[in-house]
């Protein structure tokens, strides 16, 4: 017992003698790394390899990166834009090696400038507790590599040495300093992020805050003062300067590698700038809706496509298309899209109540919205599921509801299609067109704005006396939708009149004042006119009558 107490008294030394010698190579090393991270105009960062130089030799060789942390102060005063980068332009003189700048390519670069439009909105989103730029790829650019004259190019016009400076600590050369100050560094990803980043420093260095530019970088006439946007994103200069002391990637290529002349280097560079930009994939409407967590009415689009009745058929039977914001003719269960859910939200709680669901919306051209607190989107769920369920029980929903579920999509197509020679019994239902769904949400929330007398079960009394009237048949004469939503010459919906399409149904249920009647009679007159010579026209009643503008002939009321 006595000697194996010894040999664990002896391990527990071993292993005590073991820590201690572990926690004082940690101590050397962070003393020697700190000491060494001191260097100015260094940066630490790990290193990598991919893809090959463009050598016309046969002697490519590969090409590294550099991955570093910047804080977002430093890269908004350090990086420049990839589109004011020399090795952006493609033509080269042959005598002195110059870069020659001419209408095509000073095009070609214009193309590629980021869009200063876009600097508010980018702004904006930083501001956001959520907040996430991706890395940046930046390209490192000495002095001397636009001097063909430099010692570190060759007799050749070889550079004799990388553009990048990296100063390994281990024998793999894996881990380092990088040198990032006094050299030229270009964004070839990552543009607008930099524009954001410097929008943000804006405000907080100059009390005018943050000049509204346009597309090309001019400045517009209209600005937000420091106060007015620190108002708007709900931050103070402090939150602005712990902002900007936050950090992201960068990841470094050189601009030229050893054993490349000029020309291949910039066709090098260039052609990652391409393939940055042609490979990256841009999603669909719906697909954003469908992750987007920051806009209220997406949010509550995607909860009423996946749980509201009118949309969610049970298993097997969701009635939404997901990815595309149009529905085939082909045979398919879908209803609507997720586009038009969004959209149909985003026209009915902004008017119902604009103090809370009208603030939803982004205040700068392209912003991400900030997301609404979980009580408000509660709310707004609640209120938008309300009028969802009074669509669900209009006459045409139960009708398609009451067929077997295995014939329900045969019986969609039939009802929602026009009719055709082949097909003369099709209905073409405007509420099955997301086109017609929006209008009818439209028409419902201009009468509660103008506060209508009418309650929503007496609007949607009068809208399900109207569908069992036919009044949908966008195709027959009939309609009122006649030459608004339907084009008879080529047997189709038509979109062009969406402004003021809605207008006929607030008509129908409560009437209209009289300028915006006169304004509705105009356009209605104009949309069923078959021969503006003759002045022949389909009137309310559906019939071929000559038109007299002075004697308004709208749709019957309800």
């Amino acid at each position: 017992m006595s000697e194996q107490n010894n040999i664990e008294k002896e391990m527990n030394s071993l292993i005590k003698e073991f820590d201690q010698q572990e926690e004082r190579e940690q101590r050397i090393l962070g003393q020697i790394l700190s000491k060494r991270l001191q260097k100015k105009g260094y940066v630490l960062a790990v290193s990598s390899m991919m893809g090959k130089t463009l050598s016309n030799t046969g002697n490519a060789k590969g090409v590294p990166s550099y991955n570093a942390s910047h804080s977002l102060e430093w890269i908004a005063g350090n990086i420049n834009l990839g589109s004011q980068m020399p090795f952006m332009k493609n033509k080269i003189n042959e005598e002195d090696g110059r870069l020659i700048v001419d209408n095509e390519n000073a095009e070609e670069i214009k193309q590629r400038a980021p869009d200063w439009s876009r600097q508010a909105a980018l702004a904006a989103y930083l501001a956001q507790d959520g907040r996430k730029f991706g890395p940046i790829i930046a390209v490192l650019n000495p002095p001397w590599i636009d001097d063909p004259k430099h010692e570190n190019w060759g007799p050749d016009g070889r550079a004799l040495v990388d553009a990048a400076e990296f100063e390994p600590f281990d024998q793999e050369g894996k881990v380092g300093l990088l040198r990032v100050g006094e050299i030229l560094i270009y964004a070839l990803d990552g543009q607008h992020r930099i524009i954001g980043i410097m929008g943000i420093k804006d405000v907080r260095d100059n009390p005018r805050g943050l000049e509204i530019k346009n597309k090309f970088g001019k400045a517009t006439s209209k600005n937000y003062s420091q106060e007015e946007f620190m108002e708007i994103v709900h931050l103070n200069i402090e939150d602005l300067q712990s902002l900007l002391n936050e950090s992201m990637g960068v990841e470094y290529i050189p601009s030229v590698i050893a054993g490349e002349t000029r020309e291949e280097a910039s066709r090098r560079i260039r052609s990652v700038f391409i393939s940055i930009n042609s490979y990256a994939k841009k999603t669909d409407k719906g697909e954003n809706i469908l992750l987007d967590e920051t806009d209220g009415y997406a949010i509550i689009a995607r909860k009423a496509g996946l749980y509201h009745k009118l949309f969610n058929g049970g298993p097997g039977n969701n009635r939404v298309n997901w990815k595309n914001t149009s529905i085939p003719k082909k045979r398919t269960n879908w209803y609507t899209t997720l586009q038009t859910i969004r959209d149909m939200a985003f026209q009915y709680l902004q008017v119902l109540d604009d103090d809370t669901f009208g603030k939803w919306e982004a205040n700068f051209k392209g912003q991400m919205p900030i997301r609404p607190s979980d009580k408000e989107l509660g709310e707004g769920k609640d209120k938008f599921f309300q009028v969802l369920t009074k669509i669900h029980d209009l006459p045409i929903f139960k009708e398609l509801e009451g067929f077997p579920s295995a014939d329900q999509d045969e019986e969609l197509m039939k009802i929602r299609e026009f009719p055709t020679d082949d097909e003369p019994s099709f209905r073409g239902h405007l509420l099955l067109r997301p086109h017609g769904q929006i209008l009818l949400v439209k028409a419902i929330a201009k009468l509660i704005h103008d506060k209508t007398a009418l309650t929503l079960d007496q609007i949607f009394d009068k809208v399900e006396a109207m569908d069992n009237a036919q009044i949908f048949h966008a195709h027959e004469t009939s309609s009122p939708w006649w030459g608004i939503t339907y084009d008879s010459k080529f047997n189709k919906m038509i979109i062009r009149n969406e402004n003021w399409a809605h207008l006929i149904l607030v008509w129908m249920i409560d009437g209209l004042r009289t300028d915006e009647k006169e304004s509705l009679w105009a356009h209605f007159s104009k949309a069923r006119t078959i021969d503006p010579e003759s002045n022949d026209w389909i009137n309310s009643l559906g019939k071929k009558a000559t038109l007299d503008t002075n004697v308004v002939d709208l749709p019957r009321m309800f």
